[in-house]
């Protein structure tokens, strides 16, 4: 697909969603919004790349890009050319609505026009962006005019708002030039802070924005130094005030009323800390959570809980130097303490410090790939306070109840946890205020804490709740208070959204005679908790999705004729998932995505590539196996594993949030992405992502027997792939013509099953009957396929850009040494001085629990560039050989480069780090040699012999390899091994990695193993 095209989509999914229904739409395109949203298209750069090639259907030749959008507001109104792309070819959503063709012309006119960019002008800045004339004239500003007011029109007009409204909005005494400079007013940094001022100035979610209270607001803008510089000048000043007022409505209506994390505001006071995020992403603040405990009656469990910023199944955290582990509550979308006894103790400790001191937290997050737990550290804190006040959270039955730390709630029960000293103070002025309450005798706390239940919040004055929320100033009391809670929140378009397969549940207080409403919505309600204390005055709502072609739902609390409250919820139709059953899909040789079934899918591979053999396994390269050790399990039917896979046969293609869950739910608690993962290698599924390289949709493959390099009791051996039915794993295993053996897995995976025949014809004799494929060998077809690292870099340098603009939450660069993650001190991109290539890691901009991978390339004439790596299994790769280049160059480590890849030419073993986990299409092929996913070892040092770095394997029990000294960081830690791994297979993986194979050389134990584990 072409930039242009690309770009064009992007830009329409971005801005112009369903979600969007009846909203006022902002084209809001300035390098840093690019850099943000469109990083996986090269950002800025890309856009401006895109423009200059011009939309692929035109033969070029335009003096301006001007009369090029002239042509492209015709086409789209019907003097289409025969090559003329519609989008709505690539998306449905669009599909016979005319939508416009010229966005990305559009786009990079804001661009020009935004406060980074005008330095000599617009039409200079245009001139200077494309490097063509972009003269002021008739001609231009004409053609201007008519694409803007083509897309008003489009989307106002012929679509009555379905997408969302476009108006022509001009900021300043020019016409043309105040269109695209009025788009761009509020950054994202803005959207996400200005939550501060409407808490500081008591806004209220979607109350009308009068003249006053905007000129209020306003005046507390300009002297909020949280807000950005642009945004602060334009609240100063008369012109900005219209546009200003349409996007602050906007914005004041998605907000959802919650005191922002981290302490009190004041915008008038300096801030000293990093700026703060919207409640329930990242930089929120760890909270208290008690849960009832099993063993003692009236004790507590005291825990700690923080956001889930990461889709990881589990994270550990470091308080005063102790660490424990927390586990994914997903319903709940956070990390909650472990509940063991000692780490209980640790919490309590916690609780206690923090009533006079503000507590550090190193918060280490596990990623995806097994043992790699630890790179991924952020600092949190837990605050300083006396008191905390706590009500219950019914947020899923399955998870039992909490009680969690949070606002003063309006309505029933809540809690008080106080420290002696404050429990002092507390107590009469409790009494003096005449508030019930009552004083509970519990167990669990600290020492002499004391804890105390007021019954009715609703008889709290303003007063009071100042003084239990140890706030600044008394805050107005709403009527009710209406939020949506949990969820995988995206950002496009100025705009909260929700991905479709994670909806978030809808939580609100309010009087008991109130009613929700929410029209196109299933909702049901969660049970509350029956205390004898009486009713919590929170109510929560889980939230289905019946009708799948709606976006945007308007939530309502009303109270006979009165509205208390109103919220919307938009859910995103994410790029790439698309709708409806199974479609086709495959992956090309660097495993990148493609909708077509030309690459590899599963064992096989399209119509590009046929076996020049034409035949299976050589005598030479078959390897003779010992029986292998039977699964327990005995029945596929009992797997959680292969129940998955039997529903995705079922349906074809699954969302990725939809698979996540319901592997969840079937084994057990295991990580969803490890078995996708496992499961993806061995060809039994397909995993689409978006251009991010976020996992979207799960798609099944044709169930296929195939030939093995290996041979039992000098019979042949074939594995299973593809994704079968239960039924399916039933017959093979019932076949008399074939002695069937399943190894047992790892926890929660899927067994290997394998078959043993006579020969080749009687496999494929029995596969049409059982409703399998038949494959030959298939593992030396896609690695003879595959594409090579040089490939995968060149592919991602030209999608690069010399500058990355957008806000990096939480960066990290890989330290080649280790290929470990490494926190990096400065929020920006720069390349090591020594290394030509570096990979970075970010929290995704637009999206909460979600990362991207940023390769960086240092070019031969000194400049670098910054591309999006899909598979960031190339850009660790790409990282590493750049790293082992240098060690040779500079440092004389010959034995650095070409990078050792350890091979057991006996065994058919190659053995790679964990961290170091083969991209795709690679791990495909080596994964077919054996029918099975790599084995985990854990291997630390034990000892040195002759240059090399003995390992001792927990696995085995013994000292049984000597590694090179470049992998002197990767242990003590986990590695894989692929089995049954012919030379040929070998050496081409090595060669497409640009690395050397060397022997993984047998030691004798240098020591015992109680030694070793000391």
């Amino acid at each position: 697909m072409s930039r242009f095209i690309a770009w064009n989509d992007l830009l329409l999914l971005e801005f112009f969603s369903a979600a969007a229904k009846n909203e006022d739409v902002w084209l809001s395109t300035t390098r840093v919004e690019l850099d943000s949203f469109g990083l996986h298209l090269g950002g800025a750069k890309g856009l401006i790349e895109a423009v200059s090639y011009g939309a692929p259907w035109l033969q070029g030749g335009f003096a301006n890009c001007s009369e090029e959008v002239c042509l492209l507001v015709q086409q789209r109104r019907g003097l289409r050319s025969p090559s003329y792309r519609d989008p709505g070819a690539s998306n449905p959503m669009y599909a016979g609505v005319k939508a416009p063709a010229y966005l990305p012309i559009l786009a990079l006119w804001v661009l020009a026009a935004s406060g980074d960019e005008l330095e000599k002008g617009f039409y200079a800045s245009v001139e200077k962006l494309l490097g063509r004339p972009f003269k002021s004239g008739p001609k231009v500003t004409d053609a201007m005019s008519k694409a803007w007011g083509d897309l008003e029109a489009w989307s106002a007009g012929e679509c009555n708002g379905r997408f969302g409204n476009f108006h022509q909005r001009v900021l300043g005494e020019h016409r043309f030039v105040g269109i695209s400079r009025s788009q761009c007013l509020i950054s994202r940094q803005d959207e996400r802070n200005l939550n501060r001022l409407f808490w500081a100035l008591r806004l209220r979610p979607g109350q009308s924005l009068l003249d006053s209270t905007l000129a209020v607001l306003l005046e507390r803008g300009c002297e909020s130094p949280f807000l950005t510089k642009p945004l602060r000048a334009a609240m100063a000043k008369h012109e900005y005030k219209p546009p200003l007022a349409a996007l602050l409505r906007k914005l004041l209506g998605s907000w959802n009323g919650s005191r922002p994390k981290g302490g009190h505001v004041d915008p008038a006071r300096p801030s000293a800390g990093p700026l703060l995020k919207e409640q329930g992403e990242a930089g929120a603040a760890i909270t208290l959570v008690l849960l009832p405990s099993e063993e003692v009656p009236n004790g507590w469990n005291v825990c700690w809980s923080f956001p889930a910023v990461v889709d990881a199944p589990l994270c550990s955290f470091e308080i005063e130097g102790q660490r424990q582990p927390a586990f994914m509550h997903r319903a709940g979308a956070s990390f909650i303490t472990d509940v063991s006894e000692k780490h209980v103790r640790q919490s309590v400790a916690a609780l206690s410090a923090s009533a006079s001191v503000q507590l550090e937290v190193q918060v280490q997050l596990e990623d995806d790939s097994a043992g790699t737990c630890g790179d991924q550290c952020r600092k949190e804190l837990i605050r300083q306070t006396p008191r905390r006040i706590l009500a219950w959270n019914s947020i899923d039955p399955r998870f039992g109840q909490q009680l969690i730390e949070r606002d003063v709630p309006l309505y029933g029960v809540f809690y008080l946890v106080c420290a002696p000293a404050d429990w002092a103070r507390t107590e009469p002025w409790l009494r003096r205020e005449r508030i019930p309450f009552e004083s509970m005798g519990v167990s669990g706390l600290p020492s002499e804490w004391r804890m105390a239940c007021i019954h009715r919040a609703e008889r709290l004055t303003a007063e009071h709740r100042k003084y239990l929320a140890d706030d600044p100033e008394a805050t107005d009391v709403p009527p009710a208070r209406l939020r949506l809670v949990g969820g995988s929140r995206l950002l496009r378009g100025g705009a909260r959204l929700f991905a479709s397969y994670d909806l978030p549940a809808v939580e609100f207080e309010a009087p008991p005679e109130a009613l929700i409403e929410a029209p196109g919505l299933q909702l049901s309600e969660v049970s509350q908790h029956s205390v004898k204390e009486g009713q919590s005055g929170i109510r929560r709502f889980l939230v289905a999705l019946p009708d799948l072609n709606r976006s945007s739902f308007e939530i309502r609390l009303v109270a006979g004729t009165a509205e208390l409250a109103n919220i919307r919820l938009r859910v995103a139709d994410p790029d790439g998932e698309g709708r409806g059953e199974a479609r086709d899909f495959s992956l090309d040789p660097l495993g990148f995505p493609r909708s077509a079934v030309g690459g590899l899918n599963g064992n096989r591979i399209g119509r590009e590539h046929h076996d020049p053999t034409g035949g299976g396994w050589h005598s030479e390269q078959m390897q003779e196996v010992p029986a292998i050790a039977e699964w327990a399990g005995k029945s596929f039917a009992d797997s959680g594993a292969a129940q998955f896979l039997d529903t995705l046969a079922a349906r074809g293609s699954i969302s990725y949030g939809v698979a996540r869950d319901q592997i969840s739910r079937l084994s057990g608690g295991i990580n969803p992405i490890s078995l996708l993962m496992d499961l993806r290698a061995r060809g039994c599924l397909e995993i689409e992502t978006d251009g991010k390289g976020h996992f979207v949709r799960i798609h099944g493959v044709a169930p296929s027997l195939y030939g093995l390099p290996a041979t039992q009791d000098g019979l042949p051996l074939f594995g299973v792939s593809g994704t079968l039915r239960l039924a399916q794993w039933t017959l093979l295993q019932a076949n008399g013509n074939f002695m069937v053996t399943a190894a047992e897995p790892f926890a929660g995976h899927l067994p290997a099953l394998r078959v043993v025949a006579v020969d080749v014809h009687s496999v494929q004799a029995e596969c049409s009957s059982m409703g399998l494929l038949f494959a030959q060998g298939p593992a030396r077809d896609v690695a003879r396929w595959a594409g090579p690292l040089r490939q995968a870099r060149e592919a991602a340098e030209s999608r690069g850009t010399e500058t990355v603009s957008a806000e990096l939450g939480h960066l990290h660069r890989l330290k080649a040494d280790s290929a470990r993650f490494v926190p990096v001190s400065e929020p920006r991109l720069s390349i090591d001085r020594e290394c030509g290539a570096q990979l970075f890691r970010f929290d995704d901009p637009q999206a909460t629990a979600l990362q991207l991978y940023v390769l960086g390339v240092r070019r031969a004439d000194g400049t670098s560039r910054y591309s999006h790596v899909p598979d960031s299994r190339w850009g660790v790769w790409i990282s590493q050989l750049a790293f082992a280049e240098m060690l040779k160059e500079k440092h004389g480590r010959n034995d650095a480069f070409p990078w050792p890849l350890h091979y057991d030419p006996e065994a058919r073993d190659l053995w790679v780090p964990a961290r170091l986990r083969p991209p795709v299409v690679l791990e495909r092929a080596l994964a077919l040699c054996s029918g099975m996913g790599p084995a985990i070892h854990f291997l630390s040092f034990g000892g040195d012999a002759g240059g090399r770095s003995p390992v001792f394997d927990s696995y085995s029990g013994r000292v049984v390899r000597a590694i090179s000294h470049v992998y002197r960081e990767f242990v003590p830690g986990h590695w894989l091994c692929y089995s049954w791994v012919p030379a040929e297979i070998a050496q081409q993986v090595a060669a497409l990695l640009g690395c050397a194979l060397e022997p993984f050389t047998c030691v004798k134990a240098a020591r015992s193993s109680e030694t070793l584990n000391a």
